[in-house]
């Protein structure tokens, strides 16, 4: 009877469409040829482990054999309506953003373009070089095997793509997920997404582990919290639009102030001709040309940005509607392009917060985090929000040669409605205090200070304009055979001669990458005059600007709210240095990685060393036992110098990875820092006035966790890590990158809840607690030169739990 009644439907369904199993109703799959009750547990199957992928998947429900499989077959299809694909290509790609957050050099702006490629995925065969180069760990190389590729013919199915010659499989594995194949191209359909992100504690500034701990800011409960809601809408393939609105942390604005708010509206792959249109952008939009040593506009700074690996650079224009408020870009943005030729201009109108003399010229802008007028003290404000009005335009033009073979021409000019004339020892250092800067031992780049740019000038194109900064630059890419050649020169203009650059300072960034299947090799150099002050310039470097300068001690200035112009700082420090990383493959167990860098400080010839090596050992599939190990240090020009460091830091991770993407990880991480002995800041007890010659030995940090990752279904997760330590550690904890400090024992924990909420809905939270050991101080009186013994007195100070908490929640169709 059970055969006939299968013969029954496979008649019926001559010339019918398969049924859509990811998508049927309870009816529709009881139609199929099973029992009531394997009917019901298909169902609730595919709307809580779905959406199903491949038909033996079905083999985990109770009662479905091979034998039932095969009957499915050809009566059900496993593809997702076109009106699901977006949402759940969205959704699922949060696994990747997680891997993604937990490396060195990922940031914020570089995961929202990934999100959006992932979620509207291109056609591999119409690829161009930006757009494969935009993927992380896809090297020149690899994009240049893709693009000859393409040549031989259509790339019909991802093994098409692998069998590229001279593609390597780590730059395959890492761009197959981004692109559709032969003829098929993503839905045309209307779609939109919505993301909020609600958090209490500082997006970084930076992404590196020596950077400022983020506990600076007051627990959960005694301030707004930052806030970043976006819609974007995409009707077709020529047109997209998004607003967002982004209440930074600490700011006391109602919930729509105007200056929070970013629109962007952007036509796409327009045909002119010849000529395609690829991005006409109106509204907020960001900039990157070349390397970055010309311009990026990004609030944010990531150190030893190479383009390669994670640190990844997308060249372009693109629409903006991410944090960036300092060098968000608004106005008009155009990149279009014909045969080997590509070009692309923008013209921008936006204040800027800037700290203002008493001549009402202004001595510099300055990025502020959370963004209010700072303090002097006093109870009163200082006016620095939007005081600059900046009008900034530019192009940049590329020429393919052959693939693997580009040059590129780049420049920009931005003018501002009051004169530039940096009066530091005035304005941003307190009165009692200017006698310290250039002076103070402490503080040796100060002359990176003196060598800010100034400038009194006017422009035909603006009559308000008092001042002007150009910069142009010229960039190269060369990829021979399994070898990339890259650079790229810049220019400050500072004299205003478009023809003489003699005595313009200059910035320049050179790199070599060799690549094999299981090694590459990467050689950087970089050399940036003191005076090549680029507010745009995000190449590579250690160290941001204003480093070891009196901006760092905020004791020293006006407002302490002024170290922004430190801890704010996106732009590169003046250095002058070789950077060499390798990766390598020796054995199918071992991966190993290395880093070495050694540089120059300009501001004040300080030598800096940094190596760093990785070894990740499996020895079975599902295990993972990684140690990091890294040493960096200041030279000393004597015994003396104050300001030389020895670092050691060894972090230890062993991962048991089970089923279901479940995995449970323990971490030791253990450091050292030692620093010159001081030896006025230790005196002997016993008579007060005698000098100890031990000094501040140095400063250690300990700390040990345990990380758990449990998914009960595709569509609910729960992450948790508990983490004990003492001193200064630097963490990855789910999405967000988090530096904090201890001068005691510490307990940190925190959870992540992630759940999908049907097929359009995703809810992210995290809450973080804190809380340690409290603090007692012991103070030494002097000896009364008597027979009495003199103790100490204590004090003891409690530690306040801090907590914070992150929700974030995507809507998409």
């Amino acid at each position: 009877m059970r055969k006939f009644l299968i013969l029954v439907f496979l008649v019926a369904a001559v010339g019918a469409q398969p049924l859509l199993l990811n998508s049927a109703t309870p009816e529709e799959i009881a139609s199929l040829p099973l029992t009531k009750e394997q009917a019901d547990d298909l169902y609730l199957f595919v709307k809580f482990q779905g959406p199903v992928t491949s038909i033996y998947d079905l083999g985990r429900i109770p009662g479905f054999d091979s034998a039932t499989l095969e009957e499915l077959k050809p009566l059900v299809s496993l593809e997702l309506e076109k009106k699901k694909v977006f949402a759940s290509r969205l959704q699922d790609s949060y696994r990747k953003v997680e891997n993604w957050t937990a490396e060195e050099g990922a940031n914020e702006g570089l995961i929202e373009l990934w999100l959006d490629r992932l979620a509207e995925p291109i056609n591999v065969n119409n690829a161009t070089y930006d757009d494969l180069m935009a993927l992380q760990n896809v090297s020149p190389v690899d994009a240049v095997a893709v693009l000859k590729r393409q040549q031989e013919g259509s790339i019909d199915y991802p093994r098409a793509l692998r069998g590229a010659i001279g593609l390597s499989y780590w730059g395959y594995r890492n761009m197959v997920d981004f692109f559709t194949y032969g003829e098929e191209y993503p839905a045309q359909d209307f779609h939109f997404w919505y993301n909020t992100t609600f958090k209490t504690f500082p997006s970084n500034q930076s992404s590196e582990e020596g950077g400022r701990s983020n506990q600076w800011l007051k627990p959960v409960r005694s301030h707004p919290g930052d806030i970043l809601q976006k819609l974007v809408v995409t009707p077709g393939q020529h047109f997209k639009a998004g607003i967002s609105y982004n209440r930074q942390m600490g700011q006391q604005h109602y919930p729509l102030a105007l200056d929070n708010l970013k629109y962007a509206f952007t036509f796409r792959d327009l045909g002119l001709g010849p000529v395609v249109l690829n991005q006409l952008i109106l509204g907020n939009y960001s900039v990157t040309m070349g390397h970055g040593v010309v311009m990026e506009s990004t609030d944010f700074f990531s150190p030893r940005r190479s383009g390669y690996g994670w640190s990844r650079r997308v060249v372009g224009v693109f629409p903006d509607l991410s944090r960036n408020h300092q060098t968000a870009l608004q106005g008009v943005a155009a990149q279009a392009s014909c045969g080997p030729v590509l070009a692309m201009g923008f013209f921008s109108r936006a204040p800027r917060d800037a700290i203002v003399n008493a001549d009402s010229s202004f001595s510099t802008l300055i990025t502020l985090y959370p963004r209010i007028n700072p303090s002097n003290g006093v109870n009163n404000s200082i006016d620095v929000l939007d005081q600059v009005n900046e009008t900034t335009f530019g192009a940049n033009l590329r020429l393919h040669l052959k693939p693997g073979l580009m040059l590129g021409f780049s420049t920009y000019e931005s003018l501002y409605d009051r004169e530039l004339d940096p009066q530091i020892q005035k304005s941003v250092i307190a009165t009692a205090n200017e006698g310290l800067f250039l002076t103070s031992i402490g503080n040796t780049a100060d002359t990176e200070i003196a060598a800010m740019y100034a400038s009194r000038a006017e422009s035909p194109i603006w009559d308000e304009a008092r001042a002007l900064r150009r910069v142009l630059g010229f960039d190269f890419t060369a990829v021979i055979k399994n070898l990339a050649l890259q650079g790229e020169y810049g220019i400050l203009d500072k004299n205003g001669v478009i023809n003489d650059f003699s005595n313009d300072p200059t910035a320049l960034f050179l790199s070599g990458y060799l690549q094999f299947n299981s090694l590459s090799f990467l050689v950087v150099y970089r050399d940036y005059d003191l005076e090549f002050d680029n507010p745009y310039q995000r190449s590579f470097s250690n160290y941001q600007r204003y480093k070891g300068t009196i901006f760092e001690d905020d004791f020293y200035l006006v407002s302490s709210d002024f170290a922004q112009l430190y801890n704010g700082a996106a732009q590169p420090q003046a250095e002058r240095g070789i950077y060499v990383n390798t990766r390598y493959q020796f054995h199918r167990q071992f991966v190993f990685v290395a880093d070495f860098d050694t540089w120059t400080r300009v501001a004040d010839n300080a030598r800096y060393y940094r190596t760093v090596a990785r070894l990740q050992y499996r020895p079975a599939f599902n295990y993972r036992f990684h140690i990091r190990q890294k040493w960096q240090m200041r030279a000393s020009y004597n015994q003396y110098d104050p300001s030389s460091f020895y670092s050691r830091e060894t972090i230890l991770r062993a991962q048991l990875r089970l089923s279901r993407y479940n995995n449970v990880t323990l971490t030791y991480t253990r450091s050292f820092v030692d620093f010159t002995s001081r030896r006025r800041l230790i005196y002997n007890p016993d008579t007060g006035r005698n000098p100890n010659w031990v000094g501040s030995a140095g400063s250690p940090s300990e700390g040990v966790g345990v990380t758990v990752t449990h998914n009960f279904n595709d569509r609910l997760k729960i992450i948790g890590q508990a983490l004990v330590y003492n001193g200064f550690i630097w963490n990855f904890e789910d999405t967000d990158f988090r530096v904090f400090e201890s001068t005691t024992d510490a307990l940190r924990w925190w959870v992540t809840v992630f759940s999908r909420l049907g097929n359009n809905w995703a809810v992210r939270v995290k809450w973080t607690t804190e809380s340690g050991v409290p603090i007692t101080n012991y103070a030494y009186p002097p000896a009364d030169g008597g027979a009495n013994v003199r103790y100490p007195d204590t004090s003891t100070i409690a530690r306040m739990e801090n907590s914070d908490i992150r929700v974030q929640v995507d809507y998409a169709f």
